[in-house]
């Protein structure tokens, strides 16, 4: 069984503005760290103070948002640690469930998503990179539903909420998208063959290539150092 993350048309009614809050965090178009409120938020987005309220509940409960007593709520900040978690749990995660997508996945649709990650970006160009970043991440997400376990493509759709967000401030310093493509062309024909031990070693090795390449990048910038990412 093919299972699909679940689409805007099966959604129940009100959830636009846990959804729009969400894309904007996850994409850092709110920074990790922001401190939020829901007149600012009923502002931004206007939506009404209920349907916002709700949105924060839940993202609270995706660890996308913070509770602060009389202070109102406050993005999650990215750690050190944070980016340790993420990444060891993609590791344990992915490769499963790609070994698990092999000769099952929707190839036209993966193929138009690696196209949109092929698109080069300059560093600095935040449209671009966000768009770089939004088709990688459905990309993946894809891939963990097409192992045909509900559970777990919803496992991988949060981790890669999650990631994105890492993603967003290790790379944008300059361009990976020919190294991204690389490994998704490669990753792409052992799926289809299909060789599932192929695909499964693929998925491992750019997840520890990225890995390193990330926690590099927060390490050594000053930027990541500074408030968006913190040692923990």
């Amino acid at each position: 069984m093919n299972v699909e993350p679940p689409s805007a048309e099966t959604l129940p009614a009100g959830e636009d503005a846990y959804r729009s809050i969400k894309s904007d965090i996850v994409l850092s178009r709110i920074a990790p760290g922001a401190a939020v409120s829901e007149a600012m938020l009923e502002k931004r987005y206007s939506f009404g103070r209920a349907s916002i309220r709700k949105a924060l509940t839940r993202l609270a409960q995706d660890g996308l948002i913070v509770p602060r007593a009389r202070s109102g709520h406050q993005v999650a900040p990215l750690t050190l640690a944070d980016i340790d978690e993420v990444f060891m749990l993609r590791r344990r995660l992915e490769p499963y469930s790609v070994r698990l997508a092999a000769g099952r996945i929707d190839e036209p649709r993966l193929r138009a998503l690696d196209q949109l990650c092929r698109a080069s970006y300059t560093a600095g160009d935040i449209e671009g990179e966000l768009a770089f970043l939004e088709a990688n991440r459905q990309f993946h997400v894809a891939l963990g539903y097409a192992a045909g376990l509900p559970r777990l493509g919803r496992m991988v759709e949060q981790l890669h909420d999650e990631a994105a967000r890492i993603l967003y401030l290790g790379f944008r310093l300059k361009s990976r998208s020919e190294e991204w493509s690389h490994g998704h062309e490669a990753l792409l024909e052992a799926l289809t063959a299909p060789d599932p031990e192929k695909a499964e070693k693929i998925a491992t090795d750019l997840l520890d290539h990225s890995y390193e390449q990330v926690r590099k990048a927060a390490l050594e910038s000053r930027s990541l150092r500074g408030a968006e990412l913190v040692a923990g």
